[in-house]
């Protein structure tokens, strides 16, 4: 079960670094919600969804964003999972240059359906800064270094 959600998450790494949002969105149920960090509150399903992750992988143009987690931790078993990470979306030009970075937190509930697991559920965060009231992009942690996936 570990392995079959790790691969949820590597082909949900890969359609991002390919801008395959057909792809990525074939990861999630269609009843699926997303409380998303960005835009809007919540998302009710996957069509509503599809139309932010089309906007974000529609408006790279030539970019690309690698994704790597660390962190991660799968539970459950039978027909219901989940998994929490610290995700790090890494924007890069053509020539593979660092243009820009952020980090979320993670948590997916995952069912097992049609075959295979799908994105039930999805929540992403980042911290609030008591002292700003802003949320912050990016976490330094010892944990990082031996805990952290490509």
């Amino acid at each position: 079960m570990e392995q079959e959600v790790m691969n949820i998450l590597n082909a949900y790494r890969q359609a991002a670094w390919d801008r395959d949002a057909e792809a990525l969105l074939a990861l999630y149920a269609e009843d699926a919600v997303v409380f998303d960090t960005w835009d809007s509150w919540s998302y009710p399903d996957r069509a509503a969804w599809g139309q932010s992750v089309k906007a974000w992988l529609g408006g790279l143009g030539d970019e690309r964003v690698q994704v790597t987690a660390g962190n991660v931790r799968v539970v459950g078993g039978g027909d219901t999972a989940g998994l929490s990470a610290f995700l790090t979306y890494t924007a890069l030009s053509p020539e593979g240059a660092k243009l820009r970075s952020m980090q979320n937190r993670l948590s997916w509930t995952l069912v097992k359906r049609d075959g295979g697991w799908r994105i039930a559920q999805e929540h992403t965060s980042v911290p609030i800064a008591p002292d700003s009231l802003m949320g912050r992009l990016s976490r330094v942690s010892e944990e990082d270094g031996p805990n952290l996936r490509k």
